[in-house]
């Protein structure tokens, strides 16, 4: 069965949606036209690769992040991430402690309680933000960009 969830990274909104629903939302957001019988194959495609084009159910914020949900990872072969840091956690991390929600790194830190500084995230696509500097008027000014929006 393919599934897929849809969080708004900034109000929290989320809703769980199948292939008909990925083809609602496709059309709702001009991405796919109607078509009788698609291919699910393009379906799922177009869908995983639009979310930061899709408007948010609660707050009409645009660039929702798409998950597959636990039961559905090894079937598409994806890589579950650190809650944290969101880079992937390892295989072998995986295999040792299957539900492990953090990588090693992560999970060190708060074995030796240590602070960490929680990332700034894309509203539009969910990605990590970085700080980039320009200069103006002899002063650096530094603000947030994400790397995939620009």
């Amino acid at each position: 069965m393919d599934l897929a969830e849809l969080n708004c990274p900034a109000c929290g909104w989320h809703t769980t949606c199948t292939l008909p629903g990925m083809l609602q939302w496709l059309q709702k957001s001009g991405m796919l036209r109607r078509e009788e019988n698609p291919d699910p194959h393009l379906i799922r495609e177009l869908f995983y690769r639009s979310g930061g084009k899709f408007a948010c159910g609660g707050c009409h914020g645009v660039g929702l992040r798409i998950e597959v949900p636990r039961e559905e990872e090894e079937a598409w072969g994806t890589r579950r991430v650190c809650n944290v840091c969101r880079k992937p956690i390892p295989e072998e991390r995986l295999e040792i402690f299957p539900n492990v929600q953090t990588c090693a790194a992560c999970q060190d830190q708060d074995d030796r309680g240590e602070d960490r500084e929680t990332p700034d995230f894309c509203p539009r696509c969910g990605d990590i933000m970085a700080v980039s500097g320009s200069r103006g008027g002899g002063m650096s000014r530094y603000k947030m960009r994400c790397p995939s929006c620009g």
